[in-house]
């Protein structure tokens, strides 16, 4: 559990679309459809490249292949350019941006590695989703709905390297403000990650660093992986 950091399709729909509706037309709709997901998931994300820093509060939900029923957490992220803090699950991360630092709180064990700025995993890099989606994935736009009287736009992000980890993404925004309200990762392993943002704070006043010296730690294990 330590290593994780980080709407329905309808499919009697997709059935009908595909044998009542003629090919062509039906190929039409779809890169219409394609089109206006690429153009939200655009738009997101230049919302989001605009920002000086965020935070956020956040509702976890964890679930592995093996486990019966998910986990159930609460964590906050504020975060400006690359650099993050993470705080949830028992973790305290620090990333910035060149290191990352993994607190474990209880088992007093402190984790330094160097950051992959390559990986596309939202698990290694949780920020890079927003700004690599048009070369890392195929976006397919869901549709438009309204709960709580707040409509969200909903996208899914499919991977074109089959050796990823995951097997899709499915990332709700809000309509009116284009910040992101949900992401679900699903992963090949048969791990489910899902993100609901419950708080999202826009250009927010966040800490002024985001390394943390191991010194300040009091009878912590460090283990740092970096070469």
């Amino acid at each position: 559990m330590r290593g994780v950091v980080f709407s329905y399709i309808s499919v009697l729909a997709f059935f009908f679309t595909l044998f009542i509706v003629p090919t062509s037309h039906a190929q039409q709709a779809k890169e219409k459809e394609d089109l206006r997901g690429k153009e939200i998931a655009s738009r997101f994300a230049k919302k989001m490249a605009a920002l000086h820093s965020f935070r956020t509060t956040l509702g976890l939900e964890v679930k592995f292949q093996q486990m019966k029923n998910p986990k159930v957490y609460t964590a906050t992220l504020e975060a400006r350019g690359r650099q993050y803090y993470f705080s949830g699950m028992g973790l305290d991360v620090y990333s910035d941006g060149k290191s990352r630092w993994q607190h474990a709180v209880a088992a007093k064990e402190l984790t330094i590695t160097a950051v992959d700025t390559t990986s596309a995993s939202p698990l290694e890099n949780p920020l890079r989703i927003f700004s690599t989606y048009q070369d890392n994935f195929k976006i397919t736009f869901q549709g438009e709905r309204t709960e709580g009287g707040k409509t969200f736009y909903d996208l899914s992000f499919y991977p074109h390297d089959i050796n990823q980890p995951y097997s899709q993404i499915h990332l709700s925004i809000y309509k009116q403000t284009l910040t992101p309200a949900k992401l679900s990762y699903f992963g090949r392993d048969g791990s489910r990650f899902v993100v609901d943002f419950k708080k999202f704070e826009p250009n927010a006043k966040v800490r002024s660093s985001f390394s943390l010296d191991p010194s300040t730690l009091k009878g912590v294990q460090v283990t740092d992986l970096r070469e």
